[in-house]
């Protein structure tokens, strides 16, 4: 009875808009917290955060390997690894930077890597040590001052005796690499970029920036250059700008030079300034820690870091329209920057049909603005026949509209989109299956995960069309969710003795070579719609009940992904099924224990969870945002932050 009343408390369905007036939704502060510090949420973990990017940059720190999207620890040479976006191709920029130790007596002597090395993360900036064998200690950080991607490494040096810090550079092939004496810079130019890097003592507690005399040694494609160290602390600073081939090397020079314009403590602290300005809008819970579900270590405090960290990587995954790519003028919220995902759009590789469009859900309740613009652009992939662009998921477009109509009501952005949407929803009702080019497109497919998210989404779209004054077809969507029912039943139900995702129309086939999988979270998904029959509804609950194990990883699924997560807590919360709590707990805690933001979760056989897909990604980030919200009585799926009314149908 206990945890049946914990779960009432977030049956949030039916739930009332709160005046603007109003603090507190449940117990989330929809206010924020105005006293909010970035330093609050570090995490100095042993499995690193190394992600990093300025929100509207084009760069982003220490990108995933670029076929298995790992991020590698960081490295003994304290390598400064960067990438990015130029146009529609991605940037990988490997060993922009090294750092050792040289002998001082011994020019150009072997170079002496750190004994060990590890960063801390910030939402601004990555913290770095190392040690070295002699017991020499460094310290630093890295930051992006701005959305030009211009970037200052601080390094600080002490216990060094006898020793140079040594930093070298690799250029990438067919880059050129040369020291601009005038302007007191290295410059690196490849095919379609340049990026020029300036040298400088840092004195006085501000750690004002002196420009050195000593130059780097270039040798074809590498440089290196020897920087003398005191007894006591010596810190220098790099600072890296960067351009387009288009904008010239002048561009990455001025970047570079004007990032020592002005003590670089000042900028670090313009920086956080930036971010803080953003976390303090975040909603803010006020309850933190699981009640129904097995921590399994996961404490309070590591819960709010991490909510705030899924906001962080929201907001650093943006980027700005990019002047070099005149064929797509608007913002992406990306797949996730610091994935350097290029399966997108022609035009903007970096967005993906399903997490670009539920990222901009989230970001409008902080910047509707931007999140418009970046929605405005997904939909104008959709061709004249409905067709989205590269790739066809199971994306709720109707939904994000509303959800920013909501957040800004302005009719004529909506009415301007809705013809877009309503082509699309029209091809999507006739190809329910996942579509990725020209190399999987089965017409004859019909996935209930897709036929779900559709049934979903057309509930938002009779709202738009009420709200655009078109009752007609308000009741066209309205009159179509019950023939869609009923093509479910004979898809998915119509087997006695299963519930199949798949079913293939010319055969009547339930499973072929390329789509056999068994992923009970997807079938679950079908218990929030409001109008599934009893019967239908009766034997997903029944699957719920075989699988559900809160102790267990991911509570016993065999695969998580955000989008159907929540749907699956909201059909439980829906049926007032007293799994719901544990449920959302424990992919909750799951989705912060795995220790990395990805785009999916499976079990392992240590009963722990792993990640799947790409990585750093948002699917995680938003697991965690929105069951944070459902753990403190709060729903956003209607477009604003909404409390509930126990036990009364739900009504979107």
């Amino acid at each position: 009875m206990i945890v049946y009343r914990l779960c009432c408390g977030l049956i949030l369905l039916a739930a009332s808009f709160v005046p603007l007036s109003a603090q507190k939704v449940g117990a989330l502060n929809v206010a924020g917290d105005r006293n909010f510090d970035c330093d609050s949420i570090s995490s100095p973990a042993a499995s690193e955060h190394r992600w990093l990017g300025y929100p509207g940059g084009r760069l982003c720190l220490n990108p995933p390997s670029k076929d298995r999207y790992v991020i590698a620890p960081t490295s003994p040479d304290l390598a400064l690894d960067v990438g990015g976006y130029v146009g529609t191709e991605v940037l990988r920029l490997p060993k922009v930077i090294s750092v050792g130790l040289a002998d001082a007596t011994h020019p150009a002597s072997d170079v002496l890597l750190a004994t060990s090395q590890h960063t801390t993360w910030y939402p601004y900036k990555l913290g770095l040590e190392g040690a070295f064998a002699d017991g020499a200690k460094l310290s630093g950080c890295d930051f992006f001052t701005g959305k030009s991607s211009t970037l200052i490494r601080v390094l600080e040096m002490k216990s060094a005796p006898g020793k140079k810090l040594c930093l070298t550079g690799q250029a990438e092939g067919g880059a050129t690499v040369g020291w601009d004496d005038k302007n007191h810079v290295l410059l690196v130019s490849g095919s379609n970029y340049n990026y020029a890097l300036g040298f400088a003592r840092l004195t006085g507690e501000s750690w004002s920036p002196r420009t050195l005399v000593e130059k780097p040694a270039v040798e074809g494609t590498t440089w290196r250059l020897e920087l003398p160290l005191d007894a006591g602390v010596t810190r220098y600073a790099i600072s890296f700008g960067f351009s387009t081939a288009s904008e010239g090397g002048a561009t990455a020079i001025n970047r570079a030079r004007d990032a020592f314009a002005r003590p670089v403590k000042v900028s670090l602290a313009t920086v956080k300034k930036t971010f803080e300005d953003f976390l303090r809008k975040v909603p803010a819970p006020t309850q933190w820690g699981l009640q129904a579900a097995p921590a399994l270590g996961v404490t309070p405090e590591e819960q709010r870091q991490y909510y705030y960290m899924a906001w962080t990587f929201l907001y650093q995954s943006l980027i700005d329209a990019l002047p070099e790519n005149p064929g797509y003028p608007y913002p992406q919220m990306s797949f996730g920057k610091a994935a350097l995902w290029s399966g997108g759009d022609s035009t903007s590789p970096a967005s993906c049909d399903w997490e670009s469009f539920l990222g901009i859900q989230w970001l409008s309740f902080i910047e509707p603005d931007t999140a418009w613009q970046a929605y405005e652009g997904m939909m104008s992939h959709v061709d004249e026949n409905g067709r989205p662009g590269h790739e066809s998921l199971p994306a709720r477009k109707a939904q994000t509209a509303w959800i920013l109509f909501q957040q800004k009501p302005d009719r004529n952005k909506l009415a301007a989109v809705y013809p877009a949407l309503k082509r699309y929803l029209r091809w999507s009702e006739q190809n329910p299956h996942w579509i990725l080019g020209s190399s999987h497109d089965n017409p004859d497919e019909k996935d209930l995960e897709f036929e779900v998210s559709w049934l979903w989404d057309i509930q938002y779209a009779a709202k738009i069309a009420d709200a655009l004054g078109k009752p007609d077809e308000a009741a066209l969507w309205r009159n179509k969710v019950q023939p869609t029912i009923e093509n479910m039943r004979k898809w998915s139900f119509s087997d006695p003795k299963e519930v199949h995702q798949y079913y293939f129309t010319a055969t009547g086939a339930y499973t072929t070579p390329d789509s056999n999988q068994v992923r009970p979270n997807m079938l679950l998904t079908a218990l929030s719609i409001p109008t599934l029959p009893e019967d239908m509804a009766t034997r997903l609950k029944n699957i719920f009940g075989e699988v559900h194990n809160p102790g267990s990883a991911n509570d016993g699924f065999n695969n998580l992904k955000y989008p159907d997560n929540d749907l699956v807590a909201y059909g439980l919360i829906q049926h007032g099924m007293p799994g719901a709590r544990p449920y959302i707990e424990a992919v909750l805690r799951d989705s912060i224990r795995v220790g990395e933001l990805a785009e999916g979760l499976v079990p392992a056989n240590d009963n722990t969870p792993q990640i799947i897909g790409v990585k750093p990604s948002l699917f995680t980030a938003l697991n965690i945002i929105e069951f944070t919200w459902l753990l403190n009585g709060a729903r956003y799926d209607s477009g604003k932050a909404t409390i509930c009314e126990p036990f009364v149908t739900p009504k979107i």
